[in-house]
């Protein structure tokens, strides 16, 4: 295993920050411009697979949301690759995340971050993606009635499940972090939640569960 620089703690800061570098790849904004779209004017505003899917085009939208992955991926990859140690993957995947909601090349704005974890935990951890989106999310999609609410509280899970089931306390430590930049930047929503009573659920996801679901008005 080769390291980038031969300190320990200088080559995993280093990780990080590339982890962070490679989130913050404006790929649903760029998208956008190619078809002459403001993406952060548009939709729900959120530069993210699918807005880019319902305000850009299906195609980019495909293409959008496979390079989110990509970037988990290419992040938590590198990380192991560099450094050999899963808690240093894990964290660079977390910085994809943060750089993904945080795209420092276009003034710290961006999506949520769900597609760039996907792609991370598809390098890190494959089986797991199953239950968290088979078990944990429909779970608390059920439970709380809201698409935002619901993934934050089955990711907050997921972590305790993770360190149960790989008796690594890292991946507590990662889900912890990952639940919490979720929880932040889908703060505003979560709130109106409260205010508005909000009903914001995914198409196929109302299909799914319309008998629990009151209709928006």
């Amino acid at each position: 295993m080769k390291q980038l620089v031969d300190n320990f703690y200088l080559n995993a800061f280093i990780l990080i920050i590339i982890g962070y570098l490679i989130g913050s790849f404006p790929s649903a904004y760029i998208a956008g411009k190619i078809k002459k779209i403001n993406i952060l004017e548009v939709g729900s505003k959120n530069i993210g697979g699918m807005n880019t899917f319902t305000s850009v085009g299906k195609i980019a939208g495909v293409f959008v949301i496979i390079l989110d992955m990509g970037k988990g991926f290419l992040s938590a990859w590198l990380a192991y690759k560099f450094s050999g140690q899963i808690a240093i993957s894990l964290f660079a995947l977390a910085a994809a995340m943060v750089g993904h909601n945080w795209m420092i090349y276009i003034g710290f704005k961006g999506g949520k971050g769900l597609s760039t974890l996907i792609g991370g935990l598809l390098y890190l951890s494959a089986f797991s993606i199953l239950f968290l989106y088979i078990i944990f999310v429909p779970i608390f999609l059920f439970i709380t009635k809201d698409v935002y609410l619901g993934q934050a509280a089955a990711l907050f899970t997921f972590s305790f499940f993770m360190w149960g089931w790989t008796k690594n306390f890292w991946w507590l430590i990662f889900g912890i972090i990952v639940t919490a930049i979720y929880f932040i930047k889908s703060f505003p929503l979560i709130k109106s939640y409260y205010l508005d009573n909000r009903r914001e659920v995914y198409g196929l996801l109302k299909k799914i569960f319309k008998p629990i679901f009151k209709e928006d008005k």
